[in-house]
């Protein structure tokens, strides 16, 4: 695999993007969001109700939806008050998984509020690479810098990846696994398998999968070989990757540790075929800026959908603020009926 040789930061309204290029070819792309939990964070919260048929229970810590807390048999108190880490970030309809924290707070805590913030996402590249290999360019919301990565990012979003040889593989998220298949094409199925595997292990960090991956090889007689490749590949892997070898079918079985949301799971809807409305409100928000910043003028007005509008005043009105202060300008929302989601325009 590529040896990663350049951090691309950009800081945008609400949202930090950094990127971990090799030879500038993308490795990871991850999208801090302040509105979300981060993985590692530590937050005093507030316990609420019990999660329907579980021991769990949810815990308010000011950022919606409410976190999860696995008691393990503890016993929690509606409103009392707990110091909590975050394991995993909200996925989907579901909240952060949290786990209790030995951090303390003061007693006298009457709102929920972050303790500790989360790891930097940089910062982890940086003592895992070495500082010394590594070149960092923070680019301004104005520049073009993620421009030049964009087409790589939405790539990591397409269903099928194209091999070498002619053959591809077909990437499937589901709400219980990730499937892969792959096809030889015109090439022979060692040939596409061995392939296959590389590009898998590259796309399982690119695109952050993780939980349950079955990948359906070609049948050969040597399919096993496949297995062992895959953990060399995956040897490097910052997250933890368990082989845990063929199915009776003869799918290559692995569990990848949750970190991060995917990187559809970030930027896509439910359905993983269109943007959120989140994306889509920090595109705009991006846009805004540099509208603002480049034509020098005092005031711009984004036309946008309803949903995404209502985002933008509501939710990520902390976004817009931020927005409105790196542009020193003023920006208004206008609410279009007849707008798709993914449609932005500025006035």
């Amino acid at each position: 695999m590529f040896k990663p040789d350049k951090i691309l930061i950009m800081r945008g309204p609400g949202e930090t993007r950094a990127a971990l290029l090799a030879d500038e070819s993308l490795i990871e792309i991850v999208h801090v969001r302040d509105a979300d939990a981060q993985p590692g964070a530590v937050y005093v919260g507030c316990v609420g109700e019990r999660v329907p048929q579980s021991a769990d229970v949810f815990v308010n810590i000011g950022l919606a939806p409410h976190g999860v807390l696995e008691t393990k048999g503890a016993k929690f108190a509606s409103g009392q008050w707990v110091a909590v880490e975050v394991l995993t970030p909200a996925r989907a309809d579901k909240g952060p998984k949290l786990k209790l924290s030995k951090n303390t707070f003061g007693s006298a805590e009457k709102e929920p509020a972050l303790l500790k913030p989360a790891p930097d996402p940089v910062a982890v590249w940086i003592a895992r690479y070495g500082e010394a290999n590594l070149k960092i360019i923070v680019a301004k919301v104005t520049s073009s810098g993620f421009d030049e990565i964009e087409e790589q990012i939405q790539s990591a979003l397409e269903r099928t990846v194209s091999l070498p040889s002619g053959g591809r593989i077909t990437i499937e998220p589901t709400k219980a696994l990730t499937a892969i298949d792959i096809d030889s094409g015109s090439s022979a199925a060692d040939v596409a398998n061995a392939e296959a595997i590389e590009a898998i292990s590259h796309h399982m960090k690119l695109r952050n999968l993780a939980g349950h991956i079955l990948i359906d090889l070609i049948p050969t007689r040597a399919r096993r070989k496949f297995v062992t490749q895959l953990g060399q590949a995956t040897a490097d892997d910052p997250a933890q990757v368990q082989i845990m070898g063929l199915t009776p079918s003869g799918m290559i079985d692995v569990i990848r540790r949750r970190i991060r949301p995917s990187l559809s799971e970030t930027l896509c809807d439910q359905s993983m075929a269109r943007e959120s409305v989140a994306s889509v409100a920090y595109r705009a928000l991006r846009m805004a800026c540099r509208e603002l910043i480049a034509r020098r003028i005092a005031t711009i007005t984004l036309r946008m959908a309803p949903s995404v509008a209502t985002l933008l005043n509501q939710r990520l009105a902390p976004c817009l603020d931020e927005a409105r202060a790196m542009a020193s300008g003023d920006i208004h929302i206008e609410a279009r009926a007849d707008f798709a989601v993914d449609r932005v325009e500025v006035a």
